[in-house]
């Protein structure tokens, strides 16, 4: 765990973004299973660590942009890479921040609107999120009382929508993907339509996804 370091989280608008399409293609891709179930969820919103988002690229499921990946790091100076929710700093959203003062959603909706609560550490496919260590200042700072023992349930990593602190293993692990079929090469003058056709089939018939790309 880094003090005081945000990390990399990502929702369906950062994996969208990555990958180059569109948000609901993300959320389908978590339906079909090609997405992993979330590392951790806050405020009822579902986020990944950046190595798990990469880890479909680097399975042959997908293609991150590499511009898109510079500029979304570029964009997110000081951030930390995290990959195991043990190391997860204390991250809350605006459902969380009302166990702390016993206040309702909408009190604390006013404080934000008022400029009356620290400003947000990031904001993750349009959800404001921050450090506890940052309301925990911010209340310190505006004389506000916190209570001790909803400190202790974020810490201990409960959330909105989550219980557990992280995810159990399934004891029987999911299958690796298949392997993806050697690239070929069809060149003018190189090869039958019957040939390019014969293994356009055989992609499929392993219930995967061809793309046509041409090169000169």
């Amino acid at each position: 765990m880094v003090a005081g370091k945000f990390p990399y989280l990502l929702g369906h608008g950062e994996i969208s973004f990555l990958y180059g399409v569109e948000r609901q293609t993300s959320q389908l891709w978590r339906t079909r299973e090609v997405l992993p179930e979330p590392d951790f969820v806050v405020s009822g919103n579902p986020c990944w660590f950046l190595p798990t988002v990469l880890g479909m690229a680097e399975n042959g499921v997908r293609e991150v942009d590499p511009q898109r990946l510079k500029e979304f790091k570029a964009e997110r100076r000081g951030w930390v890479v995290v990959d195991d929710v043990g190391d997860l700093p204390p991250v809350i959203g605006l459902q969380e921040i009302p166990w702390l003062f016993g206040k309702k959603y909408g009190d604390i909706y006013q404080w934000r609107t008022r400029n009356s609560l620290a400003v947000e550490d990031a904001v993750v496919s349009g959800s404001p999120l921050w450090l506890l260590d940052t309301i925990l200042a911010d209340a310190e700072a505006r004389g506000r009382t916190v209570l001790p023992e909803a400190v202790e349930r974020i810490r201990a990593g409960e959330r909105e929508g989550l219980k557990p602190r992280g995810r159990q293993r399934s004891a029987t692990p999911k299958p690796p993907p298949p392997e993806l079929p050697p690239t070929r090469s069809y060149k003018p003058g190189q090869a039958r339509l019957e040939d390019v056709t014969a293994f356009i089939e055989e992609i499929w018939r392993a219930g995967l996804t061809v793309s046509v790309r041409a090169k000169r």
